[in-house]
């Protein structure tokens, strides 16, 4: 497969030194134009497989939407975003994120620069394809992630009305359960692309244990496992809630995570979770699916879920990025005898107590930081209401910088955003005097950027 050099030079930073099987399946038949069924175990790298083909098949100077990406979450629609905006960084393809409970009027902002890339929910997606401010007539790919999902959280009949305002478009669909249902986001023939038996990874040891007490017996293996961070799942946002608060009162730093929290709230302690800040993610079924959390040595089903699908998804969290995890299931005498119970005895053995001592789960615990390329994002306080455009400040920041090391920008009513590709910190010293249209703009350098 060829892929251009600035994807290639972004890649060899985030440490795609080599390509995933799934990758190398899948990365040249999306360029070839094909629709595909991609059905491959979490954490196998289906992410990268399609936004690789997405974003080099993308000329920086387009001015049209030419890839949408439809998740059935907003925690995987972000988690999508960052690694399209890291592979895309010396591309300059600009991505935009549309989810709800975040600001309406910055997204339709963000826009107006007409994205090259959209990633976003359908419910939300949809809303603003009916207000007439998203264009989709030169859409070329259609991805939807995590295609099960959506049919399981009922959002369905978005997916199928959006599909019927772009016909025959490219699609992929991918998934880590198969579906008959999602042969109806398809209005094309489609191939299949099936990695090995879809189960749990064969880096996630299964175990489960036998218990009349869930709540002592996670404690213990809490205080004995030797524990980097770990998701505990629940079913219901209460036992999240007052299992976390358990925990806590035991020093263990943790929080719970439900899909009814506020949008804000869940960033917040997603990003501390990643980040070790916080050790145990008591967590429902909104942690299941899709995300990439590294460094995540354990799962454990304080409740059984409802199938063995979301057992498999659950599991899925651990062992990614060919690290080895474990997943052990608390079962109580009625769990044993139900059919996702049998399921998990079946494919699982019987924990034994190890003779180890579990790290201290009082304090974080310190990751190493994500690869990602070489990259500044300034926050320029000027903006839409101060009349500027996009030649003002691509103009003004040239005096500075070389043309080809600015990247992508959005211009929201109050602010401006764009990501430079240089870190040379003299450079940046030169912004203490930035004037856009005769006038002096303050300029912050932000950590992160969605």
């Amino acid at each position: 497969m060829k892929i251009s050099q600035n994807v290639q030079k972004a890649l060899d930073e985030m440490g795609y030194h080599d390509l995933l099987p799934i990758q190398n399946k899948v990365i040249p038949l999306i360029q070839n134009g094909e629709n595909l069924y991609v059905l491959a175990k979490t954490g196998s790298g289906k992410t990268a497989s399609y936004l690789i083909p997405a974003i080099d098949r993308i000329q920086s100077i387009d001015s049209f939407t030419s890839v949408l990406v439809i998740a059935p979450t907003r925690e995987l629609a972000i988690q999508i975003s960052l690694e399209a905006n890291f592979i895309s960084t010396y591309a300059k393809v600009h991505v935009v994120t549309l989810i709800g409970g975040m600001d309406t009027n910055k997204q339709i902002n963000a826009l107006r620069h007409k994205p090259h890339i959209i990633i976003a929910t359908p419910g939300r997606l949809l809303d603003l394809y009916n207000q007439e401010k998203i264009d989709l007539s030169h859409l070329s790919l259609l991805i939807i992630d995590e295609a099960d999902q959506i049919y399981s959280t009922g959002q369905s009949e978005d997916v199928r009305t959006i599909r019927s305002y772009i016909p025959h478009v490219q699609t992929v669909c991918l998934s880590a359960t198969s579906s008959e249902l999602v042969a109806s986001y398809f209005d094309d023939d489609y191939s299949v692309i099936q990695q090995d038996e879809i189960a749990v990874s064969n880096r996630v040891s299964s175990f489960f244990i036998q218990t009349d007490d869930k709540k002592d017996t996670l404690l213990q293996l809490l205080h004995s496992l030797p524990i980097t961070t770990a998701i505990v799942f629940v079913n219901h946002r209460s036992t999240a809630i007052s299992l976390s608060e358990y925990l806590s009162h035991h020093q263990i730093l943790t929080s719970a995570f439900s899909g009814y929290f506020d949008e804000r709230k869940r960033i917040l302690i997603m990003n501390e979770f990643k980040k070790g800040n916080i050790r145990v993610l008591v967590a429902t079924d909104a942690a299941s699916r899709g995300l990439d959390i590294t460094e995540l040595s354990h799962v454990i089903h304080h409740d059984i879920p409802i199938d063995t699908e979301t057992f498999i998804h659950r599991s899925g969290r651990t062992g990614h990025q060919d690290n080895e995890g474990e997943t052990i299931t608390l079962l109580t005498p009625e769990d044993m005898k139900s059919d996702v119970g049998m399921y998990i005895r079946m494919h699982g053995q019987e924990y034994t107590p190890q003779d180890t001592t579990g790290n201290d789960l009082s304090v974080p615990y310190h990751k190493e930081q994500t690869k990602k390329p070489n990259t500044q994002t300034l926050l320029i306080r000027a903006g839409k209401k101060d009349k500027i455009r996009p030649k003002d400040v691509i103009g003004a920041l040239c005096s500075i910088f070389p043309f080809d090391e600015i990247g992508t920008l959005e211009i929201q009513d109050t602010y401006s955003t764009v990501t430079i590709l240089n870190t040379d910190e003299d450079i940046f010293s030169k912004l203490d005097d930035f004037f856009i249209k005769g006038k002096r703009r303050k300029v912050e350098i932000l950590k992160e950027k969605l």
